[in-house]
């Protein structure tokens, strides 16, 4: 169960982190 847990998250966080790179790219571009 607390395995099925920590994996649900990593993906999440994986998720997350992933979107705040596109984020931030697209911030750095749109001051370029």
């Amino acid at each position: 169960m607390f395995f099925l847990f920590s994996r649900r998250l990593g993906c999440a966080g994986s998720l997350l982190v992933s979107a705040a790179v596109t984020l931030l790219l697209l911030y750095l571009l749109g001051w370029l």
